[in-house]
């Protein structure tokens, strides 16, 4: 008995307090899809005024109209995730029917986050490491041919979200 105590306290001891940094009571953290023109142009100059770094989930056919301001976010410690490269969702919204996920396969939906991934590094010199999922929908297909993407997610990225 006193072997199985010793083992027990070994292993399952309480974790120490966390303790956050500089005196926080909390964190907050701050994405935005799509690399609209507004996050770039107004966005970034005002929480680059404040101190404040975000993560901005690209999609990669919107970067040329702002490379440099894009550059720029990075250089500034703002992160650059993917967003794929047609942010594709559901056909249930009228906008999305020509390039709806329903009528993905896993393996397409794998190559629109890869070729991100290339587009955003060969724009802006950084490899995402977070992905976010485009109008929050992590399946493909449609009945009995639908697949979640997350194990997708989970082979090329930290996190999903």
């Amino acid at each position: 008995m006193m072997v199985a105590a010793i083992i027990v306290r070994r292993y399952h001891s309480p974790m120490p307090p966390f303790v956050w940094p500089h005196g926080a009571r909390a964190a907050v953290s701050l994405s935005f899809d799509d690399a609209r023109l507004s996050q770039v142009d107004i966005g970034v100059p005002i929480l680059d005024q404040h101190g404040v770094r975000a993560t901005f989930y690209l999609s990669p056919q919107r970067i040329p109209e702002r490379q440099v301001a894009w550059q720029r976010a990075v250089a500034a410690g703002h992160e650059m995730g993917n967003h794929t490269v047609s942010h594709p969702c559901s056909g249930n919204f009228p906008w999305s029917r020509a390039n709806a996920l329903e009528d993905y396969t896993l393996e397409r939906f794998e190559r629109e986050v890869l070729d991100a991934n290339d587009d955003i590094a060969q724009a802006l010199g950084v490899s995402p490491v977070t992905h976010a999922y485009c109008c929050g929908q992590k399946f493909v297909g449609r009945g009995g041919s639908l697949r979640s993407t997350v194990p997708v997610i989970a082979r090329h990225f930290v996190a999903g979200q």
